[in-house]
């Protein structure tokens, strides 16, 4: 938390002198604040019921109400705002009762020195927590998009780590390859490779290694499921250095078809060649 960081903090407290106390101790520190000070459990729960806060700060005991009651209250309306208990004394069954309540600190008012760390850890693990419920919400939303791109796909798309093993693959696999959802994950991609086609697959691997900017390309046959060979014309780059993927994006079409017809092409044409030589004088 830098110190120019305006906070808002809620402060329940019945004694009116000690939120002077509180501004005075931010201000030492260069901590622009600005204190809500209430004195009920009406106050209280109106101001956090009606207006955003950083930090909660609530004396534990009060002459109608008590900080485990106002945490209580502050948990389940408000649960992402840290909640301090501030008190001239507190047993040591109390803090431990507090803290397993959902209370971030406890500070006693003989220790005032405390009271502005205590204040700056509670909001800065707050924003560490809100970074990261924010990243891991944008990588599941990532995720989502990205395998609704893929889903429907023709060709397969797949996510190699470094030393060449599946980490995601589309569902296209599913129906190109015969594989089930998953059941190739951490398999290294050259055993589903057929031999005599290894080396040049693993050549291709280095190359992308080697150089980030150059997509390669090569044809490959590929084992299906039931055993058989399909010829795959693959696309692969190397993304290992983007935060956002850090892996190797392969894309793969199946021209089998093609490879079919080529060969059925060219044994056509040796066989017509041949009966033109048998007929020649």
């Amino acid at each position: 938390m830098s110190k120019t960081t305006q906070l808002r903090i809620l402060h329940l407290e019945d004694d009116p002198d000690y939120p002077a106390l509180v501004r005075s101790l931010l201000a030492q520190e260069a901590i622009q604040a600005e204190v809500v000070h209430v004195a009920s459990q009406a106050q209280f729960e109106t101001a956090l019921a009606t207006s955003e806060f950083d930090v909660v700060l609530a004396d534990y005991r009060l002459p109608e109400y008590d900080g485990l009651q106002a945490l209580a209250f502050a948990r389940q309306l408000r649960p992402e705002v840290p909640f301090l208990l501030v008190s001239g004394t507190i047993g040591e069954q109390a803090a431990i009762e507090s803290l397993k309540a959902g209370a971030r600190d406890y500070v006693l008012k003989l220790w005032p020195e405390r009271l502005v760390p205590a204040i700056r850890r509670a909001v800065e693990e707050a924003q560490q927590r809100l970074q990261r419920i924010r990243a891991e919400r944008d990588l599941a939303r990532t995720e989502k998009y990205f395998r609704a791109l893929t889903e429907h796909s023709l060709d397969i798309v797949a996510v190699l780590n470094r030393d060449g093993v599946l980490i995601y693959y589309s569902p296209s696999v599913t129906r190109l390859l015969g594989y089930s959802k998953d059941q190739l994950i951490g398999t290294q991609v050259f055993s589903l490779v057929h031999p005599e086609d290894v080396p040049t697959a693993k050549i291709a691997l280095a190359q992308a290694l080697t150089d980030p900017d150059r997509t390669v390309r090569l044809e490959l046959r590929v084992r299906h499921a039931d055993g058989s060979w399909r010829h795959l014309e693959v696309a692969g780059q190397n993304r290992l250095e983007d935060p956002e993927i850090a892996a190797l994006i392969l894309n793969a079409r199946d021209i089998s078809d093609r490879k079919r017809i080529e060969h059925r092409d060219t044994a056509l044409s040796k066989l017509g060649q041949h009966l033109s030589a048998a007929s020649s004088p």
